[in-house]
């Protein structure tokens, strides 16, 4: 386990491939800015409903997502979205390209067309207190895959704000195959 103290320099001067445990919270955020910072097409974010308040609160992470939104990044971020979060995330489609919502999302991680980083679940208007880092091509593809999965599964924003903000309940068709889970919609 590396419990690097001074990451920063070392991701802007290396091509060396490598995953590490960067511990401390400057680290945390040192990681997850260079990651935006070295973007070149896109960033994909995914996070719990508390880490929007993260990325509108701290400057830090609004004015890096805007500097490479306006060198033409393609920004998206996928977070659930809540009566607690909704104006967070209003606050949030301004620095990114599309927002949208899906129930449930555990942990946070970021993937760019080079880089990968995840954190554990931030707490409201604080910090990450440790990350991964990875620079490796194959782990960085599967990162990607994963998030463009749940991509897919997202409702745009703009629809759950109105669902949340007008009270409208969401209708939803699903074919429930598993026996498990068609006992557990019969329960509901």
């Amino acid at each position: 386990m590396n419990h690097t103290s001074c990451l920063y320099p070392l991701l802007s001067d290396t091509n060396q491939e490598r995953t590490e445990i960067l511990y401390g919270a400057q680290n945390a955020l040192n990681v997850s800015l260079k990651l935006v910072a070295n973007a070149k097409y896109k960033i994909d974010l995914m996070a719990d409903s508390k880490a929007s308040t993260v990325y509108v609160c701290l400057d830090e992470y609004k004015n890096s997502l805007a500097q490479v939104k306006g060198k033409g990044v393609q920004i998206r971020f996928l977070t659930e979205i809540t009566k607690d979060n909704i104006s967070y995330c209003k606050q949030l489609m301004k620095y990114v390209d599309e927002l949208r919502h899906l129930d449930g999302v555990k942990g946070n991680f970021a993937a760019s067309e080079s880089e990968y980083n995840a954190s554990v679940s931030l707490q409201q208007e604080r910090p990450l207190m440790q990350t991964i880092y990875s620079n490796v091509r194959a782990f960085v593809d599967q990162q990607q895959y994963i998030f463009e999965t749940l991509w897919n599964k997202g409702t745009p924003a703009e629809k759950k704000i109105k669902e949340i903000e007008e009270g409208v309940i969401r209708c939803e068709t699903r074919i429930v195959e598993n026996p498990d889970e068609v006992i557990k919609e019969i329960g509901r």
